[in-house]
C-alpha cells in the first residue's frame, strides 16, 4: 500500500520518497528545500549526496548509482535520472509484480547541466505536475536564451549591469554555464558561487565565473566595466544586493516567466521562461512514454487529472487518495 501523508511512504516497509518529517532513513530525490528533511540517512544519488552533504550538512548519505537496482525492504528500488538538477532522481519500486514510478521533479529533453531524464515504462505512475495546465507551455530553448543574450547585451550597451534573478541551487549553476558558455564573464552571489565548486567537483565545466562579493569597496563598478552578468536568487535575502547596483537591469529566469499573475514572482524589468521543470507538453510525454494503468498526480493543479481523464487515462490527485493497494 502507498500513502501520501508525508512525500509517499510504501506502508509496511521503511521506504520514504522525499518526506519532509525527519524518518531513520529516507530516500531524497534532489537537494531542493521543499524535498528534504533533517534525516539520519539520506539515501541518494551520488551527486545529490554530495550536494547534500555541502548544502544541508547531511551527516549519513547512502549513494545508490542510476540504473544500479538494489534490494531494500522486500522491494527493488532503482534510481534513474530526473533532469531536472544535476543528481536528481526518479525512483523506480518494482514489488509483487508492480513497477512504479516516482517522477519527484523532472524535466524531459537537454540540460546544460543535470544529467538528461530517462523515462521507464510503469504500471504506476506518481508523478510532478507543476506545469499541468495547458497555458503552460515553454517556448523553445534555444529561441529563449537568444532572447535572454540579447536582453544582456542591451543592458551593457546602455552602460548598466545585467541582473539575473535565479534560484541558489540549480537554476543558478545552469545560467552561469549557459551565459559563460556564450563567452559573457559572470559573477554569482555567494551561496550560488559556493555551489559552483561542488558542481566542477562533479564534472560539470564553467567558463569564467566569480564570486559576487558585493561588500569589497568598488567591486560593483568593477564588474561594470567587466562586463560581467551578475546572477543572485529573486529571494529577499538579495536585496541588498540589487541596491547595490543603482545602474542595473533586471530579468527574473523560471518556468514562471510565462504566468504573470502568479503572486511569487519578483518584480524585474524582463523574465525569461527557461525552467527546470517539464511544462504542460512535457508531462503529457511522460505519462506517453511510461504507458501507466494509474497516475497519481502532486505538487500542482488538481486540473492536470482531469486532463489526464480526457485522454483516456485512469489519473487521480495524490492528495484525493489516502492509502492505496498497489504494491
Amino acid at each position: 500500500m502507498l500513502a501520501f501523508d508525508d512525500g509517499v511512504h510504501v506502508l509496511g516497509t521503511e521506504v520514504w520518497l522525499d518526506p519532509r518529517k525527519r524518518k531513520p532513513r529516507a530516500i531524497v530525490t534532489h537537494a531542493h528545500s521543499d524535498h528534504v528533511g533533517r534525516h539520519a540517512c539520506w539515501v541518494t544519488s551520488p551527486a545529490t549526496g554530495v550536494i547534500a552533504t555541502h548544502r544541508w550538512q547531511a551527516r549519513s548519505v547512502e549513494p545508490h548509482p542510476f540504473h544500479e537496482p538494489w534490494d531494500d525492504e522486500g522491494a527493488r528500488l532503482t534510481l534513474l535520472p530526473a533532469g531536472h538538477i544535476l543528481g536528481s532522481s526518479m525512483v523506480l519500486i518494482e514489488r509483487a509484480g508492480t513497477r512504479l514510478l516516482y517522477t519527484g521533479d523532472f524535466r524531459l529533453g537537454e540540460s546544460a547541466t543535470a544529467e538528461p531524464c530517462v523515462p521507464v515504462a510503469a504500471d504506476v505512475l506518481v508523478m510532478e505536475c507543476t506545469f499541468g495546465e495547458p497555458r503552460y507551455r515553454f517556448p523553445p530553448r534555444a529561441e529563449v536564451l537568444d532572447q535572454l543574450c540579447a536582453f544582456i547585451d542591451a543592458a551593457f550597451a546602455d552602460d548598466v549591469v545585467p541582473v539575473l534573478l535565479a534560484y541558489a541551487l540549480g537554476k543558478s549553476q545552469e545560467l552561469a554555464r549557459l551565459v559563460s558558455e556564450r563567452g559573457y564573464p559572470v559573477a554569482l552571489w555567494g551561496a550560488a558561487h559556493a555551489m559552483l565548486s561542488v558542481y566542477r567537483e562533479l564534472g560539470v565545466s564553467f567558463g569564467s565565473c566569480e564570486p559576487l562579493d558585493e561588500q569589497t569597496p568598488g567591486r560593483m563598478e568593477q564588474l561594470r566595466e567587466q562586463r560581467r552578468v551578475v546572477i543572485v536568487p529573486p529571494q529577499r535575502s538579495a536585496a541588498d544586493v540589487l541596491r547595490s547596483f543603482p545602474r542595473r537591469r533586471t530579468a527574473f529566469v523560471s518556468g514562471w516567466a510565462i504566468a504573470p499573475h502568479v503572486a511569487w514572482r519578483p518584480a524585474s524589468d524582463a523574465a525569461f521562461a527557461i525552467s527546470d521543470h517539464a511544462d504542460f507538453d512535457g508531462l503529457i510525454e511522460m505519462v506517453e512514454r511510461v504507458k501507466p494503468r494509474k497516475i497519481f498526480t502532486l505538487h500542482g493543479p488538481d486540473s492536470f487529472a482531469g486532463e489526464l481523464r480526457q485522454r483516456g487515462w485512469d489519473a487521480t490527485p495524490a492528495r484525493h487518495a489516502n492509502q492505496l493497494t498497489l504494491l
